[in-house]
């Protein structure tokens, strides 16, 4: 079988349909693809996406060179994809890394460890898209394919094994998903060379396992630990370090200690605006997590700053129909709510009409949000209305049992 122009053809229109970043070439741009893919590499390691996909779009064209049956196109569109995934275009991401599994399969057969990558790639994208079986799906077989392809101890199945842990952990699964987050800490503790960034990810995110199930003094040393790595190994200037310590601060607001999240939260947020800047999207979720700790000491004006923020930056870099936004504009209505202020009204209404679309009917983040609504509505005296929303959001979460993903 031989791979077609009609691929490429494809290429070419995504390229075409894809918004192009606002980044200018230094002087001494490189032309050659190894290059490009490095330095595409090097800005999606500290979140600077927007150069990263001018970087990725570049190495695209200058491997299209190659010819439709090199592999260096099929990993040019791969990474593209991934950065097109954190800027939240999901259609054109999940069309790049389906053209790159096409290639891949089609040069080292359907059991190579690049299809193994890719089927991976394609496990976040849909996870990301609230498709969770299907992202269970490509995570599943993603480590089925690299374990046979590079071997059961090999640091790269690290990545979509704790990647389906959290699914599990989303999908109320924490005894099938703390084996696996456990496995990757001992994996990735045990690889040369050792690798900062990716063992402390993976000893924040078994922290967070801990903290949704209480488990307050195991969390503890595990989050310090992943912060002390982070800072050790990449310094204060890494978004992992922002990470880290940012969940070190939810430990205190999960505590119910909201004063002392909340100066940390603050140094988070200007930790990412020194990073990356005042309009990325790891910003945005900073100030929502400062927000979180803002409203726990009823500072609701300075939550609201956080969040329009917030808002503004998702609007910007997402796209007006994202679950993040969705969840932005839910508490920004909270925030103006407790102010005592009507124009909350309107910011509910979108906040759960996107809510809707984005998670789907039966989601517990609708849920959440119709009761968050409901609360509003009682501070109105509309209990009648009020009692109608939490019936909504009472029987969603029916419907909802353990062990049961609500995609």
């Amino acid at each position: 079988m031989k791979i077609t122009t009609v691929i490429i053809a494809g290429i070419a229109v995504l390229l075409t349909a894809c918004p192009h970043p606002h980044v200018s070439p230094p002087p001494s741009f490189p032309p050659s693809w190894e290059t490009l893919i490095r330095k595409g590499d090097i800005e999606q390691e500290y979140w600077r996406y927007a150069e990263a996909e001018y970087y990725y779009l570049q190495a695209v064209k200058r491997a299209q060179e190659f010819g439709a049956e090199d592999a260096r196109l099929a990993r040019s569109l791969r990474s593209l994809s991934t950065v097109l995934l954190h800027r939240g275009n999901y259609v054109a991401a999940r069309q790049y890394a389906q053209q790159a599994l096409s290639m891949y399969r089609h040069l080292y057969g359907p059991e190579s460890g690049e299809v193994g990558m890719t089927e991976y790639v394609l496990g976040n994208i849909s996870t990301e898209q609230r498709l969770l079986r299907e992202a269970e799906h490509h995570y599943t077989l993603s480590l089925k394919i690299m374990t046979a392809a590079y071997g059961p101890t090999d640091a790269q199945l690290g990545e979509p094994m704790m990647d389906l842990g959290n699914l599990y952990l989303y999908s109320n699964r924490p005894g099938e998903a703390e084996p696996l987050m456990r496995q990757v800490v001992t994996l990735w503790e045990n690889s040369e060379p050792r690798d900062p960034s990716n063992l402390s990810w993976a000893l924040r995110d078994l922290g967070v396992l801990l903290l949704i199930q209480k488990r307050m003094e195991e969390a503890d040393p595990v989050l310090t630990r992943s912060y002390e790595i982070a800072r050790a190994g990449l310094g204060d200037n890494h978004p992992q370090t922002a990470a880290s310590l940012s969940t070190r601060a939810t430990l205190h607001l999960v505590r119910g200690h909201p004063e002392e999240a909340e100066p940390l939260f603050n140094q988070v947020v200007h930790m990412t605006e020194r990073i990356s800047g005042t309009s990325h999207i790891a910003l945005a979720g900073a100030l929502r997590n400062h927000a979180e700790a803002l409203f726990g000491i009823a500072l609701y004006a300075q939550a609201e700053q956080q969040l329009r923020r917030a808002v503004t930056i998702y609007e910007q870099q997402t796209g007006p129909s994202t679950t993040k936004l969705a969840d932005a504009l839910v508490s920004l209505a909270v925030a103006v709510g407790k102010q005592g202020r009507s124009d909350a009204e309107a910011l509910f209404t979108r906040g759960l009409t996107l809510t809707e679309s984005t998670y789907g009917p039966d989601h517990l983040a609708l849920a959440e949000a119709l009761s968050l609504y409901a609360e509003f509505l009682r501070t109105q005296d509309r209990n009648v209305e009020a009692d109608v929303f939490m019936g909504k959001a009472e029987s969603i979460r029916a419907k909802s049992t353990p062990g049961r993903p609500t995609s």
